[in-house]
């Protein structure tokens, strides 16, 4: 039953803040900056990248490589379109230089801080995020979330040594939280990732969904919406906050 719920987790990127737009626009920045790629066209360079980066992606979340050789392939493979050749320690330093820019243009959201700030006095409130804890622990604090949350209520794949999809993934806030799972709501945008994950450790998942996606097989989100914000008009999440 809903009225039991104890514990809403959420995912971290493109759920509590916008990652893709900060990395559409930092890719293009960082683009014109570095030596390698300033004198390409950009365009072309873009839809290349785009395409290995998801290309890479997929064959990660398959365990097939790590998230650094993600990051180097998508590179290298694009550039072998431009006939140029780095090693994977130019594009470990490519990579440096478009995360720090990256994070500068990271900026606290009130809307979201309000918002959790509401939903922690009626429930227990987590974050569950794939990633590297630094990367991760520099998002965060470009948030200002690290107001919000304790160390204790933040859980970052590298330090749990397990990624979701998997259940154990979401196995550790519970145990942290002391909840079963049917006391836990999910809030994430990755159908495979975070929904997929979710449901099958037997969590109630609500799936942010901005772009209109079909979802694939025959799990069903407890919710969809298009935004963070949109839940502020949902019963679910307005039963004991009461906005």
């Amino acid at each position: 039953m809903l009225k039991d719920i104890k514990l809403v987790l959420f995912d971290l990127d493109n759920t509590l803040f916008d990652f893709e737009t900060y990395w559409t626009i930092a890719t293009k920045e960082y683009f014109y900056l570095s030596d390698i790629t300033r004198n390409l066209p950009f365009e072309e360079f873009f839809s290349r990248f785009s395409y290995y980066d998801h290309y890479f992606w997929e064959r990660h979340l398959l365990g097939e490589q790590s998230l650094d050789e993600v990051r180097q392939q998508r590179l290298m493979h694009t550039l072998i379109h431009f006939n140029i050749v780095i090693n994977a320690e130019e594009a470990d330093a490519y990579f440096k230089g478009f995360f720090n820019l990256l994070l500068s243009l990271i900026k606290r959201d009130e809307k979201v801080h309000s918002f959790l700030k509401d939903l922690k006095q009626s429930f227990k409130v987590g974050i569950v995020t794939n990633g590297k804890v630094d990367e991760q622990r520099a998002k965060l604090s470009r948030l200002g979330l690290f107001e919000l949350f304790t160390e204790d209520e933040i859980f970052i794949s590298e330090d749990m040594d397990v990624e979701k999809p998997h259940e154990d993934a979401f196995f550790s806030p519970l145990l942290k939280f002391n909840v079963s799972p049917t006391e836990v709501i999910y809030v994430g945008d990755s159908w495979s990732s975070d929904i997929v994950g979710a449901i099958n450790a037997g969590i109630d998942a609500v799936w942010l969904n901005p772009k209109g996606l079909e979802p694939r097989g025959n799990l069903k989100p407890l919710l969809i919406k298009s935004s963070l914000m949109d839940l502020q008009d949902c019963d679910l999440f307005r039963m004991k906050v009461g906005v």
